[in-house]
């Protein structure tokens, strides 16, 4: 017997079946998963294909068992096999990770589909990216097009986008979804000077809505989207706070670092503050970051061990770099507590067992994840308390992994901590990425275009 939807959630699952193209905005921990599964149930979607990041199609196949109305064969797509077996209909809804869409998508050329669904849909934005290129195709910014769908979407009866954050780093993301939903015809650029004021900086372009067309601008987001908060719903969870916490480190390696690189700390700030995050990407940016980790591991190890060891039940740690989460699972272990970890050698078999033992193991105190592989489609109620040992530099990152704390079934208020390197460049930027993060969590908005 299928779980029943919550009212709002049928309303959700009407508006994606009800239009080809449209998008669910919905506030992370709303539901979007099983909204989605009863829409394909609306349209009778048999052969149907969801794109997901890689952890999240466990999650995927669960949802389905959970809530599906229409009994349908799943299979998440890890090998050439399981594309062969979607494709003489022995399957009828295969789950692939973004990575093997973008791989599969010639293969699937000429495949006719009943629906597509694209979850944590901002992965597609940027018009360069091989991803976007396979599965959306190369002409969105193509005017002229009515219709400019030529990847693997143009196959598929229905496409839907499913994200609680479309503008995860600026907000003149929107476009590459209005443009699939036929909602602009404009170009990319030409959508940014209507409604945007574009502040240029060193290492890109960053914008900010124009007060005369922001009515203008939520009018062409609602015709294709629809988008409620958790208060919208009635969803009443226990309140987050977040803070932040500055711990010691040696810091010589740092200093010495930027000194070789003149200019290099105002200009991370600026980019964190005020968008062109690609620029983030270089080789020295890493290791100033993988330096910085490293550096208030050990006092930060020392300060959740006194924890833990006085009361603390249990605790989820996101970061960035393996060698740093290490140093704090050893220290924990030698401590004896108890803990799991998540990263992106985990194998979803892995992933999942180490989720099942934080929820209900009480002996198991902490769960480490790398905030790109266990950020998302997780569920770790178990804890109350989140520390961003390493936060990612983007709020919607933050925001997404904060939420797996912070969502249906948690009974407790949750305490979020960003931890930072005092006296370093880490202090100010947590700072602003903590404070991003809160606006994101605390207003249910994405950008003030969508109020």
């Amino acid at each position: 017997m299928p779980l029943a939807l919550l009212p709002y959630q049928e309303e959700g699952a009407a508006h994606l079946a009800a239009s080809e193209r449209c998008a669910l905005y919905d506030e992370m921990g709303v539901g979007k998963t099983a909204q989605a599964i009863r829409a394909l149930d609306l349209i009778d979607a048999r052969h149907v294909i969801v794109v997901c990041p890689a952890g999240a199609r466990q999650v995927w196949a669960g949802e389905f068992k959970k809530f599906a109305t229409i009994p349908r064969r799943v299979i998440k797509g890890s090998e050439i096999h399981h594309l062969k077996l979607f494709l003489k209909g022995r399957i009828d809804v295969l789950l692939l990770s973004y990575e093997m869409a973008t791989s599969w998508g010639p293969r699937l050329e000429g495949e006719l589909l009943d629906a597509i669904v694209f979850d944590e849909a901002h992965y597609l934005k940027g018009l360069e990216t091989k991803r976007t290129k396979a599965l959306l195709g190369s002409d969105l910014n193509n005017h002229e097009r009515r219709d400019p769908i030529r990847g693997l979407a143009r196959w598929a009866a229905y496409c839907w986008f499913l994200t609680g954050t479309p503008n995860s780093n600026d907000a003149a993301d929107f476009w590459t979804h209005a443009r699939f939903c036929r909602a602009t015809t404009l170009p990319k650029r030409l959508f940014a000077d209507r409604y945007y004021r574009r502040r240029s900086g060193t290492y890109g372009d960053a914008h900010d809505p124009i007060d005369a067309s922001v009515a203008e601008l939520q009018q062409v987001i609602r015709s294709y989207s629809l988008r409620r908060t958790k208060d919208e719903v009635g969803l009443k969870l226990p309140p987050i706070w977040l803070t932040s916490v500055e711990v010691d480190g040696d810091t010589s390696e740092i200093r010495q670092l930027l000194r070789e690189f003149p200019g290099l700390e105002q200009a991370i700030v600026d980019a964190v503050e005020k968008g062109g995050l690609a620029f983030l990407e270089g080789q020295h940016i890493m290791t100033l970051r993988r330096l910085i980790g490293e550096a208030k591991a050990p006092m930060y190890l020392e300060m959740l061990t006194e924890e833990l060891a006085n009361g603390l039940d249990k605790v989820v740690v996101f970061g960035v770099h393996l060698r740093a989460l290490g140093h704090i699972r050893d220290g924990l272990r030698r401590a004896g507590h108890d803990c799991v970890e998540i990263h992106g050698g985990t194998s979803e078999r892995q992933r999942m067992e180490a989720v099942h033992a934080f929820q209900n193991d009480p002996q198991c105190r902490a769960l480490l994840g790398n905030i790109t592989a266990a950020g998302t489609a997780l569920t770790l109620t178990a804890a109350a308390q989140v520390d961003m040992f390493e936060s990612a530099w983007n709020p919607a990152g933050n925001a997404q992994a904060l939420m797996r704390v912070h969502r249906i079934g948690q009974a407790r208020s949750v305490r979020g901590r960003f931890i930072a390197l005092a006296n370093s460049i880490d202090e100010t930027v947590s700072a602003i990425v903590s404070r991003k993060a809160s606006a994101i969590i605390k207003t249910g908005t994405m950008a003030r275009e969508y109020a």
